[in-house]
């Protein structure tokens, strides 16, 4: 920020004798606890001279010693808040201040925190009626007359406005480096030009660190390379390091532990600052330390340890941790996530685990046009361009500001439409250099399994991806794929697939082409693009090919050559032909496999993987011929041409996955099938044609089994009974594992009573339903906890709390025709009713109080202010008192825009603000309507996830409850209400009137399938708000 500093005689500056550096005037009760102690806590830490007033020379009449101070001060500060002008202390200070900026040339350097300079220059809103207050009460006219002129000067100095949603850190940042700029030569703080997205990710931390408590924590920040783990580090040392009577941040710590001499350079510089010595200049001191570092006990300090990946350290630096000072706090910057477990087992300390994440589309999007365009947004006509770069970068920080760097100043889209192309074919540099640093740090083993899995693996389930790896190295690879899921190379998503962040992968795939160029063998062939083509040499060494074009491509193979190929992954090939697949095959993972069978010739038996949804393959007698007694998962899903699953038991005896979704003429399933031990997992969702299954089912391994859209699967009974009825055997009663099951026909009118004998069944999942099963008995499905009814005619649902007493979950989806809710059982904890029209309000409001019921929530409550409220800001200032635990007791997600009247605070926003007394312990629900808007291709097609993320602060307290739901499928208004009893706050000291304040966020959603926009919030509560006073109080309908 350019500002400018008001100067005058120089000479002036040099014969006055400052006292002081810094004088700041604030009004106590806005800011003392949060901005103002932060502000004056940095520039103290960095040597500046600042007067704490601490109100000891405040009387009556503001005293002459404090007009002193101001005077002696070579820089004052003004903090403008909402209740500023209230003080009548902080309106002569401000008067004095601007006389000594007449006189004495003294900087002034106002603040409007959270109120907008127009109301302070003019004496608008609050500071307008404060003055009219003052007139009315002093005789003295023209005292009030000045501080309204001193007013109206400071407001048209230049200065800062802190918005709501301005970044604290970058403000503070600004002031520091603009009092540097007067020659004070103190240290700067660390340089984050454009500090997008590290506030919140430092507050989170902040909660972590609790830095008023008396134990010593210490908190690991891991996550992807190029995140910005150092970065968020550097500005966390910023805000907290003057609460510590020693600090010190060690950068680099791996790289400078690698030689005798970097180890001895960490070392001399954690015993100077930290220990209080010298330069460890003979040869026994540095062996000395090593042995047994002895932090001082009586010394509260910060260590930072910067870029870590080996235990031996941190020990080396740190010695024995159990020996620092009550208050005492260590973070850790590194790739691995099991790091801390390590030092939680060997060190007496409260350690946390920080994942940082990618920044959001929001985010990525900032700060890749200030880095592109020195500018927020995008310039005219370059949106959608920028839109493909942060697609690209997928919130990488270290990619979006390179790549942006790259491509300022350069003002010609036909430019940037080149580099995209060359940023798809080539990975930066600068990037890989960064992201290869984690896969530097693999041994062989594990470098080849992230290899392949970056080239043939991801978007495999984790378990086939282990079954795949231990046929191809004989050894069970769950180790080596932990650690790669520890050093952030590869993640688990919500559906239990393996996968990694595009540019890691990027990264594999550039790796890969840099080592056949050296080596001048091909052992992974990878063909992304149409000029693509198998070499003619160096078939005999490749052990995996991948071809995936972007358009549909002929191309003859002949795959005689690969004998050592284990894995073949194929996109948009059309092949007249392949007469031959290598016997050392263990993937075969071929969209739309342009054949009715497998090879004639083809001997499989390593096969573990064979995946060729939406092909022309039949199952016919050639495939009958097969004995894959290796192969483990199968997906024929989409195949229109299979009728018929053979016998497997013969073909595939150890499979464990089946998948067959959507196969719309299999009509028939072998006998043997129902037989196959080891199948763990079967689906034949919307086998629409299906007919016939096993009636003899012994399948003891199976824990999930999907029968959705099986509209044919039905028989007709003994003669003289006219309905029809589901044809699931009674045999389904030995499946013993069963833990989920789905099913989904209008022909369901009962359930086979053997299915309330399976012992571990959890989840029963029912679709497209004209009735709700009616021959249930209660407390049938023992271990029932979860109900999902989607997609169905029913109107009624029986009375759930006798039949499933210890239900806690119930999810119904578009049930048009659904016309009441019945109570539930009282464990109930989560219940979503969306899609369903025809829900009367009545049951809608008896399920809202039913929950309240369950908490004990009090009723016919009001408050004094009336239900509309201000939308407060939510606080990320520092210092917090204690971060606490939010459990949540039950939740309840309905459609509508509407807060039930009974909420006495409601608010349009995110945040709310309130107060409560001492039995605020009581229990309470808060809500949020959100606004939920689908990208028109994408709705009902795709499962989108996002994060609830709820904040509490409880006078300093603060509490976080974070937790991932499925969106919502269709675009629509939604009402969350959330209740809570007295256990999470049991431990909260409240005061006779605390402030309570609450902030909705969603996080971690893709904004390019669906939006989702907080419209209101609101909180049931007794409080004890003051009555509303004001028009500034009043919130516009």
């Amino acid at each position: 920020m350019a500002f400018p500093i008001n100067k005058g005689d120089p000479s002036s500056s040099i014969t006055h004798q400052y006292r002081y550096d810094v004088f700041v005037s604030f009004r106590g009760e806005d800011t003392r606890n949060n901005f103002t102690s932060i502000l004056i806590g940095i520039l103290s830490h960095h040597g500046i001279n600042i007067f704490l007033d601490n109100e000891h020379l405040r009387g009556e009449e503001i005293s002459d010693k404090l007009f002193k101070v101001i005077e002696s001060s070579r820089i004052s500060i003004i903090v403008f808040s909402k209740n500023y002008a209230f003080s009548t202390w902080c309106l002569k200070e401000l008067v004095k201040i601007l006389e000594c900026k007449t006189k004495d040339q003294q900087i002034v350097l106002p603040i409007f925190y959270k109120v907008d300079p127009s109301e302070v220059r003019n004496q608008n809103g609050k500071f307008g009626e404060t003055l009219t207050k003052h007139e009315t009460k002093f005789k003295d006219k023209m005292e009030v007359q000045k501080w309204r002129i001193a007013l109206h000067e400071a407001g048209n100095i230049g200065g800062w406005h802190c918005k709501k949603d301005h970044p604290q850190f970058t403000l503070i940042k600004e002031v520091f480096e603009v009092i540097s700029r007067v020659e004070l030569n103190y240290t700067k703080i660390f340089d984050v030009k454009y500090p997008i997205g590290i506030d919140s990710r430092v507050e989170d931390i902040n909660c972590l660190l609790d830095i008023d408590s008396n134990d010593v924590r210490m908190v690991v920040i891991h996550g992807l390379p190029g995140i910005g783990k150092t970065t968020i580090a550097k500005s966390i040392y910023d805000l907290i390091a003057y609460h510590f009577e020693g600090s010190i941040f060690l950068e680099n710590v791996k790289e400078n532990s690698r030689t005798n001499d970097g180890k001895r350079q960490l070392r001399e510089a954690l015993y100077s600052e930290i220990l209080g010595g010298g330069t460890l200049k003979e040869p026994g001191a540095i062996k000395r330390i090593n042995m047994r570092m002895e932090m001082p006990q009586h010394k509260r300090i910060l260590i930072i340890l910067d870029d870590v990946d080996k235990l031996i350290q941190v020990t080396d630096l740190l010695g024995e941790c159990n020996c620092f000072a009550s208050g005492s706090r260590i973070i850790i910057t590194t790739r691995d996530e099991k790091l801390l477990s390590t030092l939680q087992e060997d060190y007496h300390l409260t350690c946390y685990n920080y994942r940082l994440m990618e920044l959001d589309k929001h985010e990525s999007r900032e700060l890749f046009c200030q880095h592109a365009f020195k500018e927020n947004k995008p310039k005219k006509g370059y949106s959608e361009l920028v839109d493909l770069f942060i697609s690209y970068a997928k919130g990488l920080p270290l990619a979006l500001k390179i790549i942006g760097s790259d491509l300022y100043p350069r003002d010609d889209i036909r430019c940037w439409k080149i580099a995209l192309d060359k940023y798809e074919r080539i990975l930066n540099p600068n990037i890989l250099e960064v992201l290869k640093i984690s896969y530097d740090g693999l041994d062989q083993t594990q470098q080849h399994i992230f290899l392949d899995i970056a080239s043939f693996l991801k978007g495999l389930c984790k378990d086939v991806v282990e079954l795949i790896l231990e046929s191809c190295n004989s050894y069970d690879p769950y180790y080596d794929i932990e650690i790669l899921k520890d050093k952030s190379l590869i993640f688990v998503d919500e559906r239990g697939k393996l996968s990694m962040h595009d540019l890691i992968q990027r990264m594999g795939l550039e790796i890969i082409k840099q080592e056949s160029k050296v080596s001048k063998k091909h052992k992974r062939l990878l063909c992304y693009d149409d000029a693509s083509d198998l070499p003619d040499t160096g078939l005999e060494e490749v052990e995996g090919i991948t071809l995936c074009f972007p358009q549909p491509r002929n191309m003859q193979i002949d795959f005689g050559r690969t004998k050592k190929l284990k894995y073949l992954t194929v996109r948009n090939l059309i092949c007249e032909d392949v007469k031959y697949l290598p016997n050392e095959l263990r993937l075969i993972d071929w969209n739309e496999f342009p054949l009715p069978s497998l090879p004639a010739t083809v001997n499989l038996q390593k096969l573990v993987a064979l995946r060729v949804p939406g092909s022309h393959i039949k199952l016919d007698e050639h495939f009958e011929r097969c004995r894959l007694t290796a192969l483990k998962y199968m997906d024929f899903s989409d195949c229109e041409n299979i009728t018929k699953l053979p016998d497997l038991s013969v073909i595939a005896p150890n499979i464990k996955r089946l998948e067959l979704d959507n196969c719309e003429n299999l009509v028939e399933i072998h006998q043997s099938v129902g037989l196959l031990e080891a199948l763990e997992y079967w689906s034949l969702a919307d086998c629409k044609n299906l007919k016939m299954i096993p009636r003899n089912l012994k399948l003891k391994s199976l824990r999930c089994f999907c029968l959705r859209g099986c509209g044919s699967l039905w028989k007709f009974p003994n003669i003289g009974q006219s309905t029809e009825r589901l044809a699931l055997p009674s045999s389904i009663r030995n499946l013993t594992s069963l833990q989920e099951l789905i099913i989904g026909t209008k022909y369901l009118n009962d359930l086979p009573s053997c299915f309330s004998t399976l012992p571990n069944l959890n989840v029963l999942c029912m679709y497209d339903l004209e009735n709700f099963p009616k021959n249930l008995a209660p407390d049938c499905f023992p271990k029932l906890g979860e109900i999902m009814v989607w997609d169905s005619n029913i109107t009624t649902l029986p009375d759930i709390s006798s039949i499933f007493s210890r239900l806690t979950r119930l999810d119904i989806h578009n049930c048009r025709n659904l016309q009441k809710i019945p109570r539930l059982p009282s464990c109930m904890d989560y219940v979503e009713v969306t899609g369903c029209k025809s829900l009367d309000s009545q049951s809608s409001r008896r399920l809202l109080r039913q929950f309240a019921k369950n908490v004990g929530l009090p009723r016919n409550i009001v408050c004094p202010r009336g239900s509309s409220h201000r939308d407060y800001a939510f606080e990320t200032d520092f210092p917090h008192k204690k971060r606490f635990s939010l459990k949540l007791d039950g939740q309840v997600l309905i459609q509508g825009s509407r807060i039930p009247k009974w909420f006495n605070h409601q608010i349009v926003g995110s945040s709310i603000s309130f107060s409560v007394g001492r039995k605020f312990l009581s229990p309470f629900a808060f809500c949020v309507v959100t606004q939920v808007q689908w990208e028109y291709s994408f709705e009902y097609s795709i499962a989108g996830y996002y994060t609830i993320n709820l904040f509490v602060d409880v006078d300093g307290y603060k509490g976080l409850h974070s937790c991932t739901r499925r969106i919502p499928i269709r675009t629509d208004s939604y009402l969350w209400v959330f209740y809570i009893s007295d256990s999470s706050l049991e431990d909260i000291i409240l005061n006779e009137r605390t402030d309570v304040k609450l902030q909705f966020e969603f996080s971690n959603y893709n904004p390019e399938i669906a939006e989702i926009t907080i419209k209101k919030c609101g909180v049931h509560v007794a409080c004890m708000c003051s009555p509303q006073n004001s028009a500034a109080d009043k919130v516009a309908a």
